[in-house]
């Protein structure tokens, strides 16, 4: 006959405090050797800066295809902007069209062989839509795609140097030099967020432990987590050839602190339970392991599953940010595991100096929560309070209408960044949109006149979001010649400046709207027969975006799976876990409803960072059902020996100490990533602190044991609360 769980559980937690001091030992020598030998991933090297734009989007695919038909790029990932508001004189003018001139015939010397600029000056001639005039120029730089992204940008800081002027600075935007920007500037805040982290722990378990070692113990466990969890991750990287981008180091650091204090937490509030019961330090670290190491690893397994469902994204970031996230808890939950209870064996009392535990029954409840208790335990009364805090959710969730989602390397970037800033400088002397143009790729069995381009490149610019227009028979002919127009005329190229931000939602609808007019734009200029193809930054983000709603469906419903699955095997119900997931994802949805209300509202965001929603969709769905393990099966063991109102007043304090404890050290240590100066950190840190901060104070305090109460022991079918439960059979409880 198998063991049963609980005697697998007691058998492993005997191993762990007998061999204790080699267990300890073994994790500190394991996490050094490790350090030393291997490779963590802020050695291998990081993603191109293109890791956010899906391989398979359909403006890829068009670019390319120009690139076969013209062999000269049109779309640039890095620009030089000069902006005099004054005006620019003549000779900087001059200035601006020679040096291009000269890279273009390989007359300058240290730039590479196949190095091009294309120049723009926002005069009436060229540009007489623009906001401003002869006040600003911009000249985008193609680089060969061999080269890597910081070399681009070293010759870009180049060739802005040989335009600058003592009045005319030159600055680089694009692509290229705004990610490397964000990537410098996690660089720089990473150490001040993994300060504010462990002070953010060492406070909160120092005051809630009334001792000092109990943080150290943790931060000890997070350490050796750390050391193993980067290893892991970069040897996942080297394995599967997935590089992974150095951006989301703050993620995974945030992400295994909290983890690995959540589960040390409930360790060492169970030692401390014990010892204050007046057991042995080796008999209370063997009881409080049998007890929570099923569970443990079962919240461990919920977190590490739920955002591992992030792979089945199309989007290859997403790819990658699932499994290191995966790993990343994975190593966490083993490592605390065994790691805690073997130093709880060998530190006994001890780990809870100064404080000494003291026997005093069960926690103290105060007024409000006895009456908050009495009130959800009450059958009549409960429906009416889980109806009460759903409306509320469900009134917070309505920000979910205006949400919008951007996808944008220079965003998130503060207002003096010098990408940002130029990015602005050349919106306001030409249109935002000018920073990344739209090609509209033209293709036609039979030639087409410059003319006929001309006629309808003039159309083009009346429609409503475009600002201007660039293409053949607009730009002078030294320009376009075969640069805008193949040789025979079967191809031509058209550039569409947007009014708006080419990455964010308004460009996207003006983009939409402009894709639609352009098949009766062309039958009026004589085109018909004409095919379209779209590219550029606009066209990515677009694509982009169609594939992240794809994404968040899938990943959601997969998400859901498999918390619901892995619920039903612990609690060995299939009523329970429907409802209780389901409460986990309306606190979602008020979480990124109000996330959209703050930013979108009152910040005046025009969107959120596309990866933000689903990232936290994915956490706050595990972490949901991480904690439901601990109050739900709290409940459940309860109600073995008592009535379920009984149960859930006795249950609810003693189960929601540690977990409130967890998740305000959780919802902490993730609003430290708003020290990183990116606000697609501090919408993740805003959307992460108030989403767990909902699930531990609303939904595992009030709406869950209402639930629970409301739907009665048809929670538990087809189990039944009085015979062998799931607690009492894995020796959790």
């Amino acid at each position: 006959m198998a063991p049963s769980a609980g005697s697998l559980a007691l058998t492993a937690a005997r191993a762990i405090v007998r061999w204790r001091w080699i267990v300890a030992a073994v994790w500190i020598v394991g996490a050094v050797l490790a350090y030393v030998f291997a490779s963590g991933l802020s050695t291998l090297p990081s993603a191109n800066v293109d890791f956010l734009i899906p391989t398979h989007a359909k403006a890829i695919t068009v670019e390319k295809e120009s690139l076969e038909r013209f062999h000269i790029p049109l779309l640039a990932q890095i620009a030089v902007v000069q902006r005099d508001a004054a005006g620019l004189s003549e000779v900087q003018q001059a200035r601006t069209a020679q040096t291009a001139l000269a890279l273009d015939q390989k007359r300058l010397p240290g730039f590479p062989e196949k190095a091009l600029a294309f120049p723009l000056v926002n005069t009436r001639k060229v540009f007489p839509r623009a906001r401003e005039h002869s006040t600003t120029a911009i000249t985008y730089l193609f680089f060969s795609q061999q080269l890597d992204a910081p070399r681009q940008r070293g010759f870009g800081v180049r060739y802005a140097r040989l335009l600058a002027a003592p009045d005319t600075p030159a600055w680089l935007t694009g692509s290229i030099p705004g990610q490397l920007e964000q990537s410098q500037a996690v660089k720089n805040a990473l150490p001040h967020v993994e300060y504010a982290t462990l002070a953010v722990i060492v406070v909160i378990l120092g005051l809630y432990f009334r001792g000092l070692l109990a943080p150290l113990v943790t931060l000890g466990s997070a350490a050796i987590s750390y050391v193993l969890a980067q290893r892991a991750v970069g040897l996942y990287s080297t394995e599967t050839g997935s590089a992974v981008p150095h951006e989301i180091q703050p993620l995974l650091i945030v992400l295994l602190l909290g983890v690995v204090t959540d589960y040390s937490v409930f360790f060492l509030s169970g030692m401390r339970a014990r010892l204050a019961e007046g057991e042995d330090r080796l008999e209370a670290a063997t009881v409080t392991t049998r007890r929570f190491l099923p569970i443990i690893a079962t919240a461990g397994l919920l977190v590490s599953a739920g955002v591992a469902t992030l792979r089945v994204a199309t989007l290859a970031f997403l790819q990658v940010l699932g499994p290191a996230m995966a790993i990343t808890v994975f190593v966490g939950a083993v490592v605390a595991m065994t790691f805690v209870p073997a130093v709880m064996a060998i530190l006994g009392h001890a780990i809870f100096w100064p404080g000494l535990p003291r026997a005093g029954g069960p926690p103290a409840v105060s007024r409000i929560q006895a009456r908050v208790l009495r009130l959800v335990a009450n059958r009549r009364a409960s429906a009416l309070a889980a109806l009460g805090v759903a409306v509320a959710l469900g009134v917070a969730a309505t920000g979910l209408i205006r949400s919008e989602l951007e996808v944008t390397p220079i965003g998130p970037l503060t207002s003096g960044a010098p990408a940002k800033r130029a990015a602005k400088d050349a919106g306001r002397g030409f249109a935002p949109g000018i920073v990344g143009p739209t090609e509209i790729l033209l293709v036609r069995s039979r030639p087409m006149p410059t003319r006929s381009l001309a006629r309808f490149g003039r159309l083009l610019g009346n429609e409503r979001g475009v600002a201007g227009v660039l293409g053949p028979g607009l730009v002078p002919e030294a320009t376009s010649s075969h640069v805008m127009r193949t040789r025979r005329g079967t191809a031509a190229r058209v550039l569409v400046v947007l009014e708006d931000t080419p990455f964010g939602p308004a460009a996207i609808t003006s983009l939409k709207r402009v894709a639609r007019s352009v098949p009766p734009l062309l039958a009026r200029a004589d085109l018909a027969g004409t095919t379209a193809g779209y590219a550029g930054a606009t066209a990515i983000a677009q694509d982009t975006v169609d594939d992240i709603q794809h994404d968040l469906l899938y990943v959601l419903l997969a998400a859901f799976l498999v918390n619901v699955v892995l619920l039903m095997v612990f609690l060995r119900s299939l009523v329970a876990p429907l409802y209780l997931v389901g409460a986990s994802a309306l606190a979602l949805a008020a979480t990124i409803g109000l996330t959209t209300f703050v930013f979108q509202g009152v910040l005046d965001y025009s969107s959120l960072t596309y990866y933000v929603p689903i990232a936290v969709a994915v956490l706050l769905i595990s972490f949901g059902s991480d904690y439901n393990v601990f109050v739900v099966g709290r409940i459940y063991q309860e109600r073995r020996d008592r009535p379920l109102r009984e149960a859930i007043e006795v249950a609810m304090p003693s189960a929601s100490r540690a977990v409130t404890v967890a998740g305000v050290t959780l919802a902490c240590s993730f609003a430290t990533l708003a020290l990183i100066p990116l606000s697609s950190f501090r919408e993740f840190a805003f959307a992460m602190f108030v989403g767990v901060l909902l699930d531990t104070f609303v939904v595992r305090s009030l709406l869950i044991p209402a639930l629970i109460s409301t739907v009665g022991d048809r929670s538990w079918w087809p189990g039944v609360p009085g015979a062998q439960s799931a607690g009492r059979e894995h020796g959790v409880y």
